[in-house]
């Protein structure tokens, strides 16, 4: 493995512990405030990043026995988290989707982790900040233009 590139992977490995150090504590505390299951945050996270899925593609995703995610997935109907709709390739099945509540719940989670780093960052200098986001940025251009040639 290249030395440089393993610097700075463990460099932002580091960087990411620290800045995510009481992440699990905020997130059980906001979880609770809903009446959620860790499993069931990940459920969450999986429709907001992929959804509408079936509840079989759930199953799989979190872990659980289909007949687990479908009794899962009833009860963050019941709150009002999650919807179900037609499948449109297929009128006999049912597709799972955030409801705008669930959304709402998704981007709570995500304001309170950033206000954390925020938080976390506000000891650093605004120069070394300004410094590591040229950096970062140029960084983030490379990987989203994709491999050379393609």
């Amino acid at each position: 493995m290249d030395a440089l590139r393993q610097e700075l992977a463990q460099a932002l490995w580091r960087l990411s512990e620290k800045a995510f150090a009481d992440w699990t504590g905020r997130m059980t505390e906001i979880a609770q405030t809903h009446g959620l299951t860790l499993r069931e945050i990940n459920t969450l996270y999986e429709l907001s990043a992929d959804g509408p899925l079936r509840v079989s593609e759930i199953a799989v995703r979190t872990g659980l026995s289909r007949a687990a995610a479908s009794q899962m997935v009833e009860r963050m109907v019941q709150q009002g988290l999650l919807e179900r709709t037609e499948n449109p390739a297929d009128r006999r099945e049912k597709l799972v989707q955030l409801s705008p509540q669930g959304r709402s719940v998704t981007q709570q989670f995500d304001q309170a982790i950033l206000e954390q780093v925020v938080r976390m960052l506000s000891r650093v200098p605004d120069r070394k900040i300004r410094s590591l986001l040229r950096a970062l940025g140029a960084v983030l251009k490379e990987l989203e233009a994709g491999p050379p040639g393609g």
